[in-house]
């Protein structure tokens, strides 16, 4: 069978449909002024309007799309296009990125760069194919029915595998929030991870599932209410009746602008918001995209069962603030859960800062993105150390109060994390000879020399790289522990305790849910079992006798003497 042609492709808009644009623009009409409550402002369309007019520059953004490899090809009937960037290291895993509506492709142009080319060679690096949704800018418009989040996954393994990347990661935003752990439902055997800032997992309505929520869990809870009481009519006339809109859209620039400007948020810039719209006007798919909730609403039902996939989350603060428990329901295999906190300045509930991520906040969505697919490269030796340091990076990432007291008796959170970094140099150290902690993580301060994220993951890459360097049949591996050298499987699992049952301690401590996995404690019980006896009184008190309702979890904690019921 022959392989359908992959066509260059290069982005020039006829100049009559820029002087088009221009015209309609300038004799538009504009409706009455009304309040923000009633819908986007005229102000704030106005504004975007007039920087439209005299000051974006669409050739320069086209110049800025054509610096990369662009590609059309044909996949289930429909044009699909993409931009494909590789790395010029042999090593690169190749990623496909999915954006959403009202964004594009534009959302992750911003991220080429620092993924393909990170500045250090010790950095991870990706081959990267980022595909305009079918219906979206130069993919569409689409000319047939159904394009929505399954069909399009399964192209997206369809177009992977056309390029010839039979392992690849699936990174998405908003709708492709939704497509990427899909493409791992489809593709489970090439799909070695799953990255994504939202996870749209909800209350089925069963009151269980709301019993004991947190505080954080309940207000994102109230925050998902308020934006479907206010902001949510966009979804419903995109479900129920797209074409109906579509005449608007097409027809007038300003109707496009006004309908997309509602979730681009006030905080980001004019040039960002109308690289977005422009694209979507001058492909003509305004009507074409918006289809795809059409589609997702009317869909047949699929087999129901979670995801397995290795799935991460990084979520930014003034989005949609997913719900672990939900989320744990549909997806079997979360091993990274990151919350983040970017926004320099907010215009309210309506900016949704941090949506953009990839946009927004570059450095910290690329830094995420580096470190879930190291831990998930098919050469690292020992995943469960990688599974507790990602336990580790996600209890920090959801504390508040730093000054909190722990289940480790007079220490408080920041103490706990300390003592869990100089633990992991300590593992580094004794494994590579040099490069222990400069600090007593026996009578940590309580006071950190940088922020929490940037004090922590020096310690972790250091004990990763170190145990790394470790052949998996080694019998005598040196460690810190009074035991001395232990073999490899049991002294990469004694560093995992440490960081996973300091990140249970972290958790409890915050009112966060436990990182510390039942999965992740089946692995680490029988390592406890081989170590902690001879540290009681030392890093462990006296077991604690077992309940029949314990889980491995609790089994785990109560070996080590903690309590898993703790509370400050």
């Amino acid at each position: 069978m022959s392989v359908p042609l992959l066509r260059p492709f290069r982005a020039e808009i006829p100049q009559r449909a820029l002087d088009d644009l221009e015209n309609r623009l300038r004799g538009a009409r504009w409706p009455e002024e009304l309040p923000a409550e009633y819908g986007v402002t005229n102000e704030r369309v106005r504004a975007l309007a007039e920087y439209w007019l005299e000051k974006f520059d669409w050739r320069a953004f086209e110049a800025r799309l054509n610096a990369y490899p662009q590609f059309l090809t044909e996949i289930d009937g429909e044009t699909i296009h993409f931009l494909h960037v590789r790395s010029s290291r042999a090593d690169a895993t190749p990623l496909v990125l999915t954006h959403g509506w009202p964004g594009s492709i534009v959302e992750y142009l911003d991220v080429i760069g620092p993924l393909t080319e990170p500045g250090s060679a010790d950095e991870p690096t990706f081959h990267l194919v980022i595909p305009s949704l079918p219906g979206f800018g130069f993919s569409g418009p689409t000319r047939s029915a159904g394009w929505g989040t399954h069909r399009t996954a399964a192209a997206w393994a369809e177009l992977m595998s056309r390029l010839g990347y039979e392992s690849y990661g699936a990174v998405g935003n908003d709708a492709g929030s939704m497509i990427s752990p899909e493409i791992g439902r489809l593709a489970p055997e090439k799909v070695v991870g799953v990255h994504v800032t939202q996870l749209f997992s909800f209350p089925t309505g069963d009151p269980a599932e709301l019993a004991d929520l947190s505080e954080a869990d309940q207000a994102a809870l109230a925050h998902l209410q308020w934006f479907m009481d206010n902001m949510f009519s966009f979804n419903v006339l995109h479900s129920q009746q797209p074409h109906t809109l579509a005449f608007a859209l097409a027809d007038s620039p300003l109707g496009l602008l006004a309908w997309n400007a509602q979730l681009f948020g006030e905080h980001l810039a004019p040039e960002f918001v109308l690289a977005n719209v422009a694209l979507y006007w001058l492909t003509r798919t305004a009507g074409s995209s918006i289809r795809f909730y059409y589609e997702d609403a009317h869909a047949k039902p699929r087999p129901a069962g979670p995801t397995t996939v290795p799935t991460a989350l990084a979520m930014f603060a003034g989005d949609f603030r997913s719900i672990r428990r939900f989320a744990e329901r549909d997806h079997a295999n979360i091993v990274s859960w990151n919350s983040y906190d970017t926004a320099a300045a907010s215009g309210g509930p309506r900016d949704a800062a941090g949506h953009y991520a990839a946009h927004e906040a570059t450095d910290v969505l690329v830094g995420d993105i580096r470190r879930f697919f190291a831990s998930r490269a098919s050469g690292s030796p020992w995943p469960v150390l990688a599974s507790a340091h990602e336990a580790l990076r996600s209890a920090i990432a959801g504390v508040r109060d730093w000054t909190a007291p722990t289940p480790c008796t007079e220490w408080n959170v920041t103490q706990v994390l300390q003592h869990a970094a100089g633990d992991q140099l300590g593992y580094a150290a004794a494994i590579t000879g040099s490069g222990g902690p400069d600090f007593n993580p026996f009578a940590p301060s309580g006071s950190l020399p940088a922020a929490p994220a940037e004090f922590l993951e020096p310690t972790l890459t250091a004990a990763a790289a170190a145990f790394a360097t470790v052949p998996l049949d080694a019998t005598e591996v040196p460690t810190p522990l009074p035991q001395g050298a232990l073999p490899a499987p049991l002294a990469a699992g004694a560093a995992a305790l440490d960081a996973a049952v300091h990140a249970w301690d972290i958790a409890k401590a915050t009112g966060q849910k436990s990182p510390l996995t039942p999965k992740l404690a089946e692995q680490l019980l029988p390592v406890a079992h081989q170590l902690a006896d001879p540290l009681r009184g030392f890093a462990y008190a006296p077991a604690l006798p077992e309940s029949p309702d314990d889980n491995a979890v609790a089994s785990l904690l109560r070996y080590l003497g903690r309590d898993p019921e703790w509370t400050a």
